[in-house]
């Protein structure tokens, strides 16, 4: 209350650039909502609180709304050449990142960064972008600059030592935030545990966050095939987060379990065993959080095929190839005898098990309209076939363009271990979205390269999971989405409204706050964001985005990027 009315004061008769009027403040801290107007000088913050005797250049009635901090996504794909990196001001506008009230993403995740940070940084700065960013080294990147194009192997020392020495530079000079893993892909995934606890050992010092993308995120990585991997025991989820809390505690790094998941048998719906773990780790002193978003399906699960690659001539590809007969190369792998069809069979099986099982796979696309929304449960019964059988079918009847012959998505995670997973406190709120225009996401590419995550993951956070669910209070889910990541990333000056905080503020109609997107349609954007502000100006009004360019490259808090071409810390 002191702080409030020490606010209050100062703000007596003054003229703002700004004033939200009469909203329902929830400041992102987790204390109670309230009513309260916000006035904004610049791209900041300067009072909130009665502010009837002062006046604004620009004044906003929001009394019945909810005003928020703008939210801060933990695993965004925004690097990508398409997105921020686009010479299109639509794509750079990160429209549906904005439109669902995201003002900040850390970027770069999975372990790859596009090109050398400085250089990433000119090529955002120069073009402008829409929401502000945090850069992060890329682990599978740091890699690759080091060891010779000969990577499928864990690091020497040597090649470790290399790295830790790019890793400083990244955190001393260039305005890196930290560590970004993806330990399922290439080459991170021939790391071994000492090489990523040498690596995180670096970032303490500078306040260095490690977010890694899990070894496995269930039964078994995303690469693994029975028949191909015939010597190999998978990691699992369990070892995955073992070797997580090993880093955190042994290094003393914040280190972040990104889109918390749990995949198959024994790990799919077992959401409280993982997070009894995670608590009990915390619990010794580590720094451990985890981010997800707030869906069931993966993005894996959007270009799910039932049959594997070998089975197709090898590497496939998401997007139909009309230069590929995928009905050809199916029938020459089954050529070649009976070694083939068991080695088939295993590898479906484990396939469409590690994607939640056949029920919960279904149908968008389809040379027979009858088949689209129906599971390969349905279908299984429907043709009296088993899993194998239905997926020859769908390729040898299908489009023999398509891998599969059939556009599938899974549904691979258990909503109600989604529900557990953001009931903790130490749960951020993350996409692991990139940008997408609906108005080029039609015909073919309806369903390529996007997922309803990209439009709707903190609508429904709030909307759904939070106010529906009653996961936790609305207090407490915005303090998920704002100041528990900027606590996470050490950004003092966002996630909160509170006077000298950076201008990122959401207004939102919370009677009307809707994911609109759903299995069949995910390119929509959600209804109830009224109003979205990054640095002080409006990059949604009146529910409209306005292609804004107004966010910043951040710089970790003390350490401007070092180089004259570079704006300094924002």
């Amino acid at each position: 209350m002191l702080a409030w009315s020490v606010a209050l004061a100062s703000a007596a008769a003054r003229d703002f650039d700004l004033i939200l009027r009469g909203g329902t403040v929830i400041d992102g801290t987790g204390a109670a909502r309230r009513v309260a107007d916000v006035a904004v000088n610049g791209d900041t913050i300067v009072a909130v609180g009665n502010l009837t005797d002062s006046k604004g250049k620009a004044e906003i009635n929001v009394p019945g709304l909810v005003v928020t901090p703008g939210f801060i996504d933990l695993h965004a794909h925004l690097d990508r050449a398409e997105g921020l990196r686009s010479k299109d001001p639509r794509r750079r506008a990160a429209q549906n990142f904005v439109g669902q009230g995201i003002t900040t993403g850390a970027i770069n995740p999975d372990g790859f960064q596009p090109v050398p940070l400085l250089q990433e940084r000119r090529e955002l700065e120069a073009g402008g972008i829409g929401v502000n960013v945090a850069l992060f080294n890329g682990h599978n990147t740091l890699r690759a600059l080091t060891m010779n194009k000969d990577e499928e192997r864990p690091a020497t020392k040597a090649e470790i030592e290399k790295m830790q020495t790019l890793l400083r530079r990244g955190l001393e000079e260039e305005g890196s935030f930290g560590l970004s893993l993806g330990i399922e892909y290439y080459s991170g995934q021939y790391a071994t545990t000492d090489e990523l606890v040498a690596l995180a050992s670096v970032l303490p010092a500078y306040g260095g966050v490690y977010i890694a993308h899990q070894r496995s995120q269930g039964i078994s990585p995303m690469w693994y095939k029975p028949s191909v991997h015939k010597n190999i025991v998978p990691p699992t989820l369990e070892l995955s987060l073992n070797e997580s809390i090993r880093v955190a505690e042994e290094t003393g790094a914040t280190t972040v379990v990104t889109h918390m998941k749990g995949w198959g048998p024994g790990y799919r719906g077992e959401a409280k065993k993982w997070v009894a773990m995670l608590q009990a780790a915390r619990d010794r002193g580590a720094k451990l959080f985890i981010d997800l978003y707030s869906f069931d399906s993966a993005g894996s699960d959007g270009n799910f095929v039932m049959l594997p690659p070998w089975s197709l001539g090898g590497k496939i590809s998401e997007v139909d190839q009309i230069a590929v007969d995928y009905r050809g190369e199916l029938r020459r792998a089954m050529e070649k005898g009976s070694s083939a069809v068991a080695d088939l069979e295993r590898d479906v099986e484990h396939q469409v098990t590690l994607k939640g099982g056949a029920e919960n796979v279904i149908v968008l696309d389809y040379k027979d309209a009858s088949y689209v929304g129906k599971t390969v449960a349905d279908l299984m019964k429907l043709r009296s076939m088993n899993v194998t059988e239905l997926a020859i079918a769908l390729q040898n009847e299908g489009d023999p363009h398509k891998p599969g012959g059939v556009k599938l998505r899974a549904l691979s995670l258990d909503e109600k271990d989604v529900e557990t997973y953001f009931a903790q406190p130490w749960a951020a709120t993350g996409t692991d979205g990139w940008v997408v225009l609906p108005e080029e996401a039609v015909g073919p590419l309806k369903y390529i390269g996007t997922n309803r995550r990209c439009f709707g993951t903190y609508p429904r956070r709030l909307a759904f999971i939070s106010q529906q669910q009653k996961v936790d209070t609305l207090e407490e889910a915005v303090r998920k989405c704002s100041s528990l990541p900027a606590e996470i990333l050490n950004l003092p000056d966002r996630g909160r409204i509170a006077p000298g905080v950076k201008a990122d503020l959401v207004v939102l109609d919370m009677a009307n706050l809707q994911d609109n997107t759903s299995v069949a349609e995910p390119n929509v954007y959600p209804s109830g964001v009224r109003y979205v502000f990054v640095n002080g100006a409006a990059a949604v009004k009146e529910g409209a985005r306005t292609l804004a360019l107004a966010g910043h490259v951040l710089n970790p808090v003390g350490r401007p990027a070092k180089t004259s071409e570079v704006s300094g810390g924002k």
